[in-house]
C-alpha cells in the first residue's frame, strides 16, 4: 500500500514539472531587432545613448538608454545663468520615405484631453521630459496592428529620432520661471526590418447604455461636488487584448445613462479574438471608479444589427461589430 502511494507522489510530483517545463518552452522570448544608423548627429553615439528594439508577442519594444553626460555643451540661459538639461524627444516613424500613415495615436488619445501631438495620423511617439545628467532609460511599446497600413510580411521602416529643445524651471522672484533654448543636439535615423502579421479590422458601433437603479445599485449619490449633481460622469472604454487600453470615448456628465453614439475602427490579428469593454465613472480629484467590465469574443457582438449585453453595474449597452477581415 505504501509502496502504491509513494509511486503514485512520484508520478504526480513528474507530471508537475512536466506541464512546468512545457509552459516554460512555450513562454515567448523577445527577440532583439537590428537596425542600420542611416546618420547622426555627433553628441548621439554609443558613448552617450544606446537604443535597443525588441519584438514579442506581437508588441515592439524600444528603449533610449541614456548613459549620463559629463562633457556636453548643454545650453544656459544668460539671464539667470542656469544649465538647462532637461529635454524630450521624438520618434518618426517612416516607409518608404514617407511618413507611416496609422489609426494608432488617434485611437490612444484620451478623448477628453487637448493635447495636439496625439492627434496626428502618422506614427510618432513624444517621450516624456527627461533630465540627461541623471535618468533612466526612455521606453516605449508598439503594437503591431500599428502598422496596419503596411502589406503583411517583411517591410522595412525607418526611424527619425530628434530632440530640439533644452528646457528647466528656476525661482524666480516669487513663481517659477520656466527656462527654454531651441538647441538640437541629439539626432539620428535608423532602418529595420519587420515581419508585419496580418491585421484584422473590424469597426464597434456604440448605440449608449444605462445603469442599473435597483436595491443593490443606485447612480444617484455617486458624484457628490459643489459643481455637479449626484451622478457619475460616464463614459466607456475598448481593451484590446482584453487586459490592455485601446480607446476611450468622451464623458457626459451627471446622468445615468449614455446616450451617444460611437464608432471605433478596432485592429486585431484574429479572426476569432476577443475584447473587453469597461465602463466608468470619470472623476476630477481621484480615480475613475469602474462600474462594470464585459469581454468576449467578437463574433458574439457580430451577430444582430445591435447587441445588448449587461455587466456589472450596466442595466444594457447595446453595441454592434462588423468584421471587415483582413486589411493588409
Amino acid at each position: 500500500m505504501k509502496t502504491t502511494a509513494l509511486a503514485f507522489i512520484l508520478l504526480f510530483i513528474c507530471c508537475l514539472f512536466s506541464c512546468l517545463n512545457v509552459h516554460y518552452k512555450h513562454k515567448p522570448i523577445p527577440q532583439p531587432v537590428t537596425y542600420t544608423t542611416i546618420n547622426h548627429s555627433a553628441f548621439f553615439n554609443d558613448k552617450n545613448i544606446l537604443l535597443t528594439i525588441d519584438s514579442v508577442d506581437h508588441l515592439v519594444y524600444f528603449t533610449l538608454n541614456i548613459k549620463g553626460f559629463k562633457k556636453f555643451p548643454f545650453p544656459i540661459n544668460p539671464q539667470y545663468k542656469d544649465t538647462l538639461t532637461n529635454t524630450s524627444f521624438i520618434f518618426d516613424f517612416y516607409y518608404q520615405g514617407k511618413p507611416l500613415l496609422t489609426d494608432y495615436i488617434p485611437l490612444q488619445n484620451s478623448a477628453w484631453e487637448t493635447d495636439s501631438s496625439r492627434n496626428i495620423d502618422h506614427l510618432s511617439i513624444y517621450s516624456d521630459t527627461t533630465d540627461l545628467k541623471s535618468s533612466g532609460p526612455i521606453n516605449f511599446q508598439i503594437p503591431m496592428y500599428a502598422f496596419h497600413n503596411l502589406k503583411k510580411g517583411k517591410q522595412n521602416i525607418e526611424l527619425n529620432i530628434s530632440q530640439n529643445v533644452f528646457t528647466d524651471d528656476v525661482e524666480g522672484g516669487n513663481e517659477s520661471v520656466h527656462l527654454r533654448e531651441n538647441k538640437a543636439l541629439l539626432n539620428a535615423r535608423i532602418k529595420f526590418d519587420l515581419n508585419i502579421p496580418p491585421v484584422y479590422k473590424s469597426i464597434v458601433y456604440g448605440y449608449g447604455l444605462e445603469l442599473r437603479n435597483d436595491s443593490a445599485f443606485s447612480p444617484a449619490g455617486m458624484d457628490n461636488t459643489l459643481w455637479n449633481s449626484s451622478y457619475p460622469d460616464i463614459y466607456w472604454m475598448i481593451y484590446y487584448p482584453t487586459d490592455t487600453y485601446y480607446t476611450k470615448t468622451v464623458y457626459e456628465k451627471s446622468t445615468d445613462r449614455y446616450t451617444a453614439h460611437d464608432t471605433f475602427n478596432l485592429y486585431h490579428y484574429y479572426v476569432n479574438d476577443s475584447i473587453g469593454i469597461g465602463v466608468y465613472d470619470h472623476d476630477y480629484l481621484s480615480s475613475d471608479d469602474g462600474l462594470g467590465y464585459w469581454t468576449g469574443p467578437l463574433s458574439r457582438l457580430s451577430r444582430h444589427a445591435v447587441n445588448r449585453i449587461k455587466f456589472g453595474d450596466v442595466k444594457f449597452f447595446d453595441v454592434k461589430v462588423q468584421e471587415k477581415g483582413v486589411v493588409n
